[in-house]
């Protein structure tokens, strides 16, 4: 039972090492702590046959080579995970510069046809919208901070539209509502996932 141990745990490093990850970044791979990973790593305790297949997916082997001395030469994974993010990144950016194309077309359309005030208030409320967007594309990233700093946006930039748009004395203080809410954003997409990892 100890040399399966101790095999599985060699395995685990060894298909880390020849993925090219580090153990901070199968741990969030796998949503789970880099202590719980040098853990299984140095044989104190190993993970249950779910996280091991997924381990096995992850590194572009079967789960046989992880409980067994055969060698099996993983994909490289790091040019396929670049690729993903790379793809995510180009969906992310063609959407923001779509959103902004909109509105200068809104915007240099109004300024030809309308004697309009303020004109200026179209790049304004384009910020929101382009928050919405990048909200929509949230399930690509999977990322807490990309989900606080999308939805922290959206709440200031509504604030702000709002400021600038309306005349009404007093408005700043819309932005004392923002505290709390930026703040309940960080516990609930960041701070709640890092306690959860740990807690794992």
């Amino acid at each position: 039972m100890e040399d399966t141990k101790k095999l599985i745990s060699e395995n685990i490093m060894k298909y880390r090492k020849l993925s090219g990850l580090t153990q901070n970044e199968l741990a969030e791979k796998l949503n789970y702590s880099d202590k719980a990973v040098s853990k299984w790593e140095r044989g104190d305790s190993l993970p249950d046959v779910i996280v091991l297949k997924e381990m096995a997916n992850l590194f572009g082997i079967s789960l046989d080579s992880l409980t067994s001395t055969q060698v099996e030469k993983p994909k490289r994974l790091k040019s396929i995970f670049n690729k993903i993010y790379t793809s995510k990144f180009l969906i992310s950016s063609a959407s923001t510069l779509l959103v902004w194309l909109v509105a200068t077309i809104v915007f240099v359309m109004l300024s030809l046809f309308t004697q309009l005030d303020k004109l200026w208030l179209v790049f304004i409320l384009a910020i929101p919208l382009n928050c919405i967007v990048l909200i929509a594309l949230c399930k690509f990233w999977k990322s807490g901070w990309y989900n606080f700093v999308t939805v922290s946006s959206l709440v200031l930039s509504i604030a702000l539209s709002l400021y600038l748009s309306l005349n009404y004395e007093n408005l700043w203080l819309l932005f004392t509502i923002c505290i709390p809410l930026v703040a309940l954003a960080f516990l609930w997409f960041v701070a709640r996932h890092k306690i959860f990892r740990h807690k794992k």
